[in-house]
């Protein structure tokens, strides 16, 4: 594996802070990982071949397992409070988040559709961010299909 490294230290040069400012989008950074890949299977055996893609593929996971899952993992927001009410914002699934409405005073709400009195209501449709998801409850509540 140490060649492959070698050479991806010798030919792309620029550490990862570098590599932001050079290449400014994924498009870029993807053609240039392809370019590499190119390079090395040019003139390789079939034998080689199987190495080379195994170390590649290899070198590719290790960055991606190298990844802080905290740090990628949004952090929830919970507790906004927006007029009378306090929004929490859940994951429902890969983003995918609602949020939960309730009174600041623990009394129920009124929900215009479908008309109903409840402890909590919950946003209908899917953001993909829980900011998003708490914008929507803000709006439900500004509409007033919450009271």
């Amino acid at each position: 594996m140490e060649p492959i490294r070698k050479f991806f230290a010798d030919k792309t040069g620029p550490t990862a802070p570098e590599y932001d400012t050079r290449y400014p989008g994924a498009d870029e950074a993807k053609a240039e990982i392809s370019a590499a890949a190119r390079y090395l299977l040019t003139d390789a055996t079939e034998g080689a071949r199987g190495r080379i893609v195994r170390e590649i593929i290899e070198i590719v996971h290790e960055i991606a397992n190298g990844l802080d899952a905290r740090a990628v993992r949004q952090p929830p927001v919970s507790g906004v409070t927006y007029k009378a009410y306090v929004i929490d914002a859940f994951q429902r699934d890969t983003d995918k988040w609602r949020a939960t409405v309730r009174k600041l005073d623990g009394k129920k709400i009124r929900v215009a559709v479908p008309p109903s009195v409840r402890d909590e209501y919950t946003t209908s449709a899917d953001a993909l961010t829980a900011e998003k998801a708490v914008e929507l409850a803000k709006k439900a509540i500004d509409a007033g299909g919450v009271i």
